[in-house]
């Protein structure tokens, strides 16, 4: 058990790294259908084997994210991302790293905006503020209170979206999954590969900034390999529920939020229900990068510390006025840019993975 700032964290096992790692995916964009399927499910079939890959290099980078920061003890994530002493370089990329948790947030809130919407029609607009009120007042609790509220709430993310698929292939049959055409129409994504390799970067530039202070408490190897890679086989089952589902009955695809229609079509009681899945979805992920970009920006400027509440007031305010952008247009074009550029911090990271390992063999064998 670890003493921070008064108050007890203790040490982080297996499945709290596993549900931890998964939340920092499953976000509007995820559970919703719209991100899988604009970088998956218009590949056609192919898709299928773009988020097989996807989940590979999620586990690969996940454990060499974790074990660099076992390894160094560095849990700031400019720092962990480049492993050369270069000021200007690590400045840069703490500014690209907090600009991307901060339109993470952004998306998850017009995400809520969009949902309550379609569902209630209340203007979106006020979802986004209310939404924007909620997750600045819970983010107060900083890392601790997030990792518990994902060991809470991601099980059940995990095991409601799978059920939905299968009520999905019980009303439309199965016979259609694998018939998918492709009708892609993105230039920033010319093919599936791509598609992945930048869905995977943008998603890990994500994920480091929340798993960084999370790694730090995770203390046994095997605990890492573990979580991880039980990580990976909870979002193959998620994804594969999703994009198996939209493609027994297509017409979904083409809505605002693809599986709230879907369940809506199965009947408006399911759909109410798969609106507030949703709705834990974005509140997972947008908690998790707001936590994160809070984290970082004490660690940089200490001033700030004491000063959390304010600092997530005006934090609050950037994002119901950035969410008013729409949702589905703010997926289509944020991610895919913050994708290309997070390719060369994949290498990166793979590089100071590679200097800590070699580090510590020379450490045993003196």
């Amino acid at each position: 058990m670890q003493f921070r700032k008064g108050i007890f964290v203790k040490e982080i096992k297996t499945l709290a790294l596993s549900f931890t790692y998964v939340g920092c995916f499953l976000g509007a964009g995820f559970v919703s259908g719209q991100e899988l399927w604009q970088f998956f499910g218009s590949f056609g079939n192919w898709g299928y084997l773009g988020f097989v890959v996807a989940a590979a290099l999620f586990v690969f980078f996940g454990i060499l994210l974790v074990r660099i920061t076992q390894m160094t003890g560095v849990d700031e994530m400019d720092r962990v991302l480049i492993p050369w002493n270069i000021p200007w370089l690590r400045k840069l990329t703490g500014t690209i790293e907090a600009l991307f948790l901060l339109g993470v947030v952004i998306i998850m809130t017009a995400g809520v905006g969009a949902m309550l919407d379609q569902l209630l029609g209340l203007p979106a607009w006020i979802g986004d503020g209310i939404f924007a009120i909620v997750i600045a007042l819970i983010a107060i609790a900083g890392v601790s209170g997030m990792v518990n509220v994902f060991s809470a709430l991601v099980p059940l993310l995990v095991l409601a979206t799978i059920l939905f698929a299968v009520a999905a292939f019980f009303r439309f049959g199965t016979q259609d999954i694998f018939a998918l055409t492709v009708t892609n129409t993105n230039p920033l994504m010319p093919n599936w590969f791509i598609a992945a390799l930048t869905y995977v970067a943008y998603n890990i530039l994500g994920a480091i900034g929340i798993i960084t202070p999370v790694g730090k408490l995770v203390k046994k190897r095997g605990t890492v390999l573990t979580g991880i890679t039980m990580a990976g086989f909870m979002l193959i089952g998620v994804a594969g529920s999703v994009l198996t589902s939209l493609a027994v009955h297509l017409p979904a695809a083409d809505a605002e939020l693809p599986m709230v229609a879907l369940a809506t079509e199965l009947s408006p009681f399911l759909g109410g229900c798969y609106g507030v899945l949703l709705l834990l979805g974005m509140f997972c992920n947008a908690l998790a990068s707001l936590v994160a970009l809070v984290v970082y920006l004490e660690q940089k400027f200490p001033v700030l510390a004491p000063k959390r509440k304010p600092v997530l007031a005006v934090i609050a305010v950037c994002v119901w006025l950035g969410s008013l952008g729409g949702f589905g247009d703010l997926i289509g074009v944020i991610f895919p840019v913050f994708g290309y550029i997070s390719i060369f911090f994949l290498g990166c990271l793979i590089v100071h993975y590679v200097q800590c390992s070699r580090r510590e063999k020379k450490q045993t064998t003196k």
